[in-house]
């Protein structure tokens, strides 16, 4: 019996001393494991790893890390006998491995099925993947995929960046998003250039950004015109003129609230004076020590402690608008006088708009006196000292205004595309 007790004693002290990770924990083992099951799903469906995939695989093997980022680049296999790339795969491959490290997936130049965009939709919706960017760049995606792929949206709480540029799913493509989008509390950023948009998706747009905590929109190389941008940013710019009354009012109550408080305090000393000053005086300047020792005192015991981040606010905020190529000018409905009226509510944005940080307009035909709104809206927010705004606007204008808007809005870079730019029809 003594032996058995101590046999159990030395189970007990090894198993205490075992506090490090498991082998199934270390990033070596989690990666090696979802390589072997791409491999073996790739065999089952006669394709072969996405090569950029595979490479990253194994530069994170040789380093011990764990895979973050996902970048399925379907390069074209031509009549060479060579296995076709596949994206089903790799998502059966995360799921059987219930790999809960990835955040972003990007999807490069890959004809996506509705059963593709199902499938991914189906693994991004379980609550224990955080993923928070999904991109689909020139997937040849169909009204009815976004649909099912906007379907999860207000699901995935961790979700706060898409991009689908270069998809031609157009208007109805457009109106299925939004509704996805509607209510959502979460998504930062929505990036739909050259997806065949008109005008119509214009007013969408502009209810989505004024009602949910998205801030940056990027809608490069669609078809918006005149009317549909200025349904897209009348909210916002109503919104901020409102916020900046409601911010002259108060400071102006408050320099009206100091001054009816000196001249009170002005009288109150008056009328000390006329009856035992010297004792007054000598009260006043004991209280007042003992007070500003006690502030001292209290300022003493306080501690800043770390907040965590506040949640994105929910409102039409917008920080980043980058509409270039929208047929922004004088050639749609009230033709001449369009682009001024939409350059006058962009005037408002940059006067009023604390928040506002990007504004690209480039390759759209605004004419000089659109341009001189755009140039007035950036000397009052320089006057006002409100932070500078970066904006790009097309060369085609007065030398002097084009100059002006270039010094006070300069810095804007054109933003990096993925593949070849499309014509618009």
């Amino acid at each position: 019996m003594p032996g058995k007790a101590g046999k159990k004693g030395k189970k007990k002290g090894g198993k205490g001393k075992k506090k490090g990770k498991k082998k199934d924990e270390t990033a070596e083992y989690l990666v090696k494991s979802l390589m072997r099951s791409y491999e073996k799903f790739c065999a089952q469906t006669d394709s072969q790893m996405c090569p950029s995939i595979k490479q990253t695989m194994k530069t994170c093997l040789d380093d011990s890390k764990l895979i973050v980022k996902f970048v399925f680049d379907a390069p074209s296999t031509g009549d060479g006998g060579e296995l076709p790339v596949l994206l089903d795969p790799l998502l059966a491959a995360l799921r059987k491995e219930r790999y809960i490290h990835f955040k972003d997936l990007y999807v490069w130049n890959y004809p996506m099925s509705y059963e593709n965009v199902a499938s991914l939709a189906l693994l991004v919706i379980k609550p224990f993947y955080p993923v928070r960017q999904i991109e689909m760049m020139d997937c040849l995606l169909e009204a009815y995929s976004v649909k099912r792929f906007s379907s999860i949206f207000n699901s995935c709480d961790t979700l706060s960046v898409i991009n689908l540029d270069y998809n031609e799913f157009g208007d109805k493509g457009c109106e299925y998003l939004c509704a996805g989008l509607s209510g959502n509390k979460t998504m930062l950023s929505v990036s739909l250039c050259y997806c065949d948009l008109s005008k119509e998706s214009g007013k969408l747009l502009g209810n989505i950004i004024s009602t949910t905590t998205v801030q940056e929109l990027y809608l490069d190389g669609n078809n918006l015109e005149c009317e549909g941008t200025i349904e897209l940013i009348k909210i916002c710019v109503d919104q901020a003129e409102f916020e900046a009354f409601q911010k002259a009012e108060a400071a102006k109550k408050k320099l009206e609230e100091e001054a009816r408080l000196a001249e009170e305090e002005k009288e109150n000393r008056y009328n000390k004076l006329g009856t035992s000053a010297d004792d007054n005086t000598e009260n006043e300047l004991k209280s007042l020590n003992k007070s500003s020792e006690k502030k001292k005192k209290k300022k003493g015991k306080k501690k800043k402690k770390k907040q965590p981040p506040l949640p994105p606010p929910v409102g039409p905020w917008i920080k980043k608008l980058h509409l270039a190529d929208n047929g922004i000018d004088s050639m749609g409905k009230d033709r001449k006088l369009a682009p001024v009226i939409c350059m006058a509510l962009f005037k408002k944005l940059l006067m009023f708009c604390e928040g506002i940080e990007e504004i690209d307009l480039d390759d759209n035909l605004i004419g000089d006196i659109a341009a001189k709104e755009l140039m007035d809206g950036l000397t009052f927010r320089k006057a006002e000292k409100l932070k500078a705004v970066k904006i790009r606007t097309t060369h085609r204008m007065d030398d002097a205004i084009f100059s002006a808007i270039l010094k006070m809005g300069a810095g804007l870079k054109k933003k990096k595309k993925k593949g070849k730019k499309k014509k618009k029809k």
